[in-house]
Order: structure tokens, then sequence, then C-alpha cells
């Protein structure tokens, strides 16, 4: 009797004593990684990408993975920042892509010191001229 008491007791504390458990936002990830991934309707991956060396030259890219066929279209735009706050664009580039798959750009380009940068991927899927999607992605800032 005594031996199921304890199993009795034992079994309550087990059952009314939680863990916490934390998940990590999206927010957050995207934060990290710099790039956000919500659900797309042919677009399974969007990325943005910023490197500065040393002497100042940026090293700008963008990515997207298309599953399904149709034609694509990546522009990213350097944009630049003293606060941090309001952004202004710098430059731009834009590349067209025809099919499904991984279609990328990349491009360089000298910046100025003392400014925070970053780069937005902003893709568009289209079919013949309607735009049936457009999906847009940060990199992560920079300072310069």
């Amino acid at each position: 009797m005594k031996g199921k008491k304890i199993a009795v007791a034992t079994l309550l504390v087990m059952l009314t004593t939680g863990t916490p458990v934390y998940a990590e936002t999206n927010a957050s990830i995207s934060a990290r990684t710099g790039q956000i991934t919500p659900y797309y309707a042919y677009l399974s991956r969007i990325g943005a990408g910023l490197s500065i060396e040393g002497n100042g030259y940026a090293i700008c890219s963008g990515d997207i993975v298309l599953f399904k066929n149709y034609d694509s279209e990546i522009t990213l735009t350097l944009q630049r920042s003293k606060n941090g706050v309001s952004w202004s664009n710098v430059t731009s580039w834009s590349k067209s892509f025809s099919g499904i798959g991984s279609h990328s750009l990349e491009k360089g380009y000298y910046v100025s010191p003392g400014y925070t940068y970053r780069i937005l991927n902003t893709s568009k899927i289209k079919s013949g001229s309607t735009i049936l999607e457009t999906a847009t992605c940060y990199s992560s800032i920079k300072k310069y």
C-alpha cells in the first residue's frame, strides 16, 4: 500500500510539473540570417547578401529558387543609412531569368565610409507581362 501511495504521488508531481519550452520566432531567425522565407506560390527561397571588403568594395548578391516554370526578374538595390532608420537607394541592378530552379545575381560597388549598408532583393515572377508574385528580402546590415 505504501508503494502505491509513493507511485501515485510521483505520478501527480510529474503531471503537474511543467517544463518551460521556448521557440525561436521567425523574426529572430530573419534578423540572424538576413533571410525571410514566408509562403510563396512560386518561390521556395529568396535571399540577399552583402559583404564589404576593407577597401570599401561591396559584394552584393541576391538569389531565388522557383519551383514552377515561369520567367523571373531579380532587382538588387544597394541602400545606405546614417542612422539605421532612414534608408536611401545608392544604386540598383536587374537581371531576367527563365525557367524553374535557382537564379542569382551578384554585383560589386565601391561604397563610401561612414554609412550602414544593406541589400534589398525585389524579385518578380512573371507570365508574359503579367506579374504573378513579388517577393522582397533584405540582407544583414553592414557598417563601413
